[in-house]
C-alpha cells in the first residue's frame, strides 16, 4: 500500500521519538544501577568505619581509668569519671604489698603526720581498724582523699559512722602528685587491715544522700 509523504513524515519522527525514549530511560537506568552499586559498595566500609569509631570510642572509656603508672593527678581523675567508676588497678593489693614498700607512699605525701607512721593512728583514727566512716570501695576511698570529707559530702556522699575523732579528712589531692601514688597509698591502707574488712570479702558502698 502507497503510503503518503505526510504518512511518512510521521513514523519517521515518532521512531526517532521512541529511540530517543529508550535512550533516555538506558541512560537513566545505568545510572541508577551505577548509583545502587556505589551505595551498595559503600555500605560494608561504612559500617566498618561505625564499628572502629565505637571500638575506638569503648577503648577510650577503658583507658581512661584506671591503670598502673597513671600519672594524672589525682584530682582531674576524680572531676573526668563519673561517680563508682574509679576502680583500683592494684586489687591484689597483699601482693603489692609484699613486693613494693607501700608504706613509703603513704608517708610520702604526710599522710602519717595525722595517721601515724604506720596507720596505726595519732591525734587523727587508725587506719588498721577496718572501720569505714564513708564506705570502703575504690572509688569512695579514691574520692575521700583527693576531696576531703567535706567536698566528698557536696558531691553527693553520706557519711555512715564516726569513730573516737569526729573532725573531718582535709583535703589531700593537690599533695599526692598522682592517682598512682593513690592508689598505692589506698593499697597500704588495705594491707594493713584485718582479713575480711575489704572488698572483695567485705563490701561497705558509699550511701548517697536521699
Amino acid at each position: 500500500m502507497n503510503q503518503s509523504p505526510k504518512d511518512s513524515a510521521l513514523r519517521i519522527v515518532a521512531g526517532f521519538s521512541a529511540l530517543l525514549i529508550l535512550s533516555l530511560l538506558g541512560i537513566g537506568g545505568l545510572s541508577w544501577i551505577s548509583q545502587a552499586a556505589e551505595t551498595s559498595a559503600e555500605h560494608p566500609a561504612a559500617h566498618e568505619e561505625k564499628a572502629e569509631v565505637k571500638e575506638k570510642e569503648a577503648a577510650g572509656k577503658e583507658e581512661e581509668c584506671c591503670k598502673a603508672g597513671d600519672t594524672t593527678p589525682p584530682l582531674d581523675l576524680v572531676q573526668r569519671v563519673p561517680l563508682g567508676q574509679l576502680h583500683s588497678p592494684y586489687q591484689d593489693y597483699a601482693k603489692l604489698a609484699k613486693e613494693h614498700e607501700l608504706v613509703k607512699d603513704f608517708r610520702l605525701p604526710g599522710c602519717n603526720e595525722c595517721h601515724g607512721g604506720t596507720g596505726g593512728g595519732g591525734f587523727c583514727p587508725a587506719l588498721t581498724q577496718g572501720v569505714w566512716f564513708w564506705g570502703n570501695t575504690d572509688d569512695v576511698l579514691f574520692r575521700l582523699v583527693t576531696l576531703g570529707s567535706a567536698d566528698l559530702e557536696k558531691s553527693g556522699f553520706e557519711r555512715i559512722q564516726y569513730g573516737t575523732v569526729h573532725a573531718g579528712m582535709p583535703k589531700m589531692g593537690f599533695a599526692v602528685k598522682t592517682s598512682d601514688d593513690l592508689w598505692k597509698i589506698i593499697a597500704f591502707i588495705r594491707s594493713i587491715n584485718p582479713p575480711g574488712s575489704n572488698p572483695p570479702e567485705k563490701v561497705v558502698p558509699g550511701r548517697m544522700h536521699q
